[in-house]
């Protein structure tokens, strides 16, 4: 039996042994039979080569030799074995004895990620074909009041719900313990569950608050921010004139589900038309029946520029309300606005282009140029 020697305690041989049992557990995330051998310097083990004390470093290298001599360790060349300042050869160093170095530093084996455990309790609880527990094992659910076995166990009832009218939230509800959001983004794990190509239930209606004026609209206007949009409603300018006015919050007002009925709730303004011809009218154009021309007016900066570019993927043709942007620019031009960092916003990305030629030809550059933001609220109309 190989002996235990104290000096195999010692920080500066930790150190070494840890390095090469790291280099083991990243061979076998990656899949690989072993690990590559480590060549030893100053970046691999400072302990030694970044001693001022030349009998230190001697010490040092006699373990490494000592540690060859009982096959837990391979060095080459060989040659660095035979002197007591081998190490200055650039000798390169492979573990041999997987069990023996792991053992010297209390890792007998490799922390499992998230991932890795999650596809085990899938493997082992999961009461499903092989190709449904391979599809589920891609959707990693790790809660930190459950064990991911007790989240496996629940996956197994999602079958039953698979013919009652609910909302995808309130599946998640029901499965995990009162939490809803645990399935968003996972509909393809639903699916896979349930045998069919398409997760069967919707995600939650998207809501959107509607003002009709009562005479009667030519355009529609999403509005971003609610304050303004309340403003708006209110407003006796002429700027609002012939506008029916919406507000759907940042990007919600992007996703698809937005123009299908079951995928939003429609919440009319009591100061507005809340019925009738012009209810009936604005919902075939939301619901793509008819063409309207729409617009979008935001804060002048460049979360406002990529929620304009986002919901031009929902809403063709829309474009930026110029009457509303054109003050906020001349803002910009003369010197106003806030920097991002005064708002909390130099985290924002800069756009390269949104589609609106407005936007693109006269918003972006100003934005470039001046650095400076403009919120919606800023510049009543």
């Amino acid at each position: 039996m190989t002996p235990t020697p104290l000096w195999l305690q010692f920080a500066p041989v930790r150190e070494l042994l840890g390095l090469l049992v790291d280099r083991l557990d990243s061979a076998e995330q990656r899949g690989s039979a072993k690990a590559q051998s480590v060549a030893l310097g100053e970046r691999t083990w400072p302990a030694l080569y970044k001693s001022p004390m030349e009998s230190a470093k001697e010490d040092l290298w006699e373990h490494v030799v000592a540690m060859a001599k009982w096959g837990w360790l391979q060095v080459k060349p060989e040659t660095a074995l035979k002197s007591r300042s081998g190490y200055a050869s650039s000798p390169r160093v492979t573990v041999t004895d997987e069990e023996a170095v792991r053992r010297a530093v209390g890792r007998p084996e490799r922390p499992r990620s998230s991932v890795e455990r999650w596809r085990d309790a899938v493997n082992m609880g999961l009461e499903a074909t092989e190709a449904v527990k391979r599809a589920v094992g891609d959707y990693c659910i790790d809660m930190p009041d459950h064990s991911m076995a007790e989240v496996v166990h629940q996956l197994n009832r999602l079958p039953a719900f698979a013919d009652k009218p609910m909302l995808l939230r309130e599946v998640s509800s029901q499965l995990f313990w009162g939490m809803s959001k645990v399935l968003d983004k996972r509909q393809g794990l639903v699916a896979a569950m349930l045998g069919v190509d398409d997760c069967p239930f919707p995600e939650s209606p998207i809501q959107l608050q509607v003002h009709l004026p009562t005479t009667g609209y030519r355009a529609i206007l999403f509005v971003e921010n609610l304050a303004s949009f309340e403003r708006a409603v209110r407003s006796t300018s002429g700027a609002f004139e012939g506008l029916a006015l919406v507000y759907a919050s940042g990007f919600k007002g992007s996703a698809q589900r937005l123009r299908s009925a079951g995928g939003c709730s429609l919440f009319y303004s009591s100061k507005g038309a809340l019925g009738g011809d012009l209810r009936v009218a604005f919902e075939a154009w939301l619901f793509g029946k008819v063409a309207v021309p729409a617009y979008f007016w935001g804060d002048l900066d460049w979360a406002g520029m990529r929620i304009l570019s986002a919901m031009r993927s929902s809403f063709q043709g829309l474009t930026a309300w110029e009457p509303g942007y054109a003050p906020m620019l001349e803002a910009l031009n003369d010197g106003r606005g806030h920097s991002p960092e005064a708002a909390e916003k130099q985290g924002q990305k800069a756009l390269e282009a949104t589609g609106c030629r407005y936007t693109d030809g006269q918003l972006l550059p100003t934005l470039r140029t001046t650095g400076r933001f403009v919120d919606q609220e800023q510049l009543p109309l």
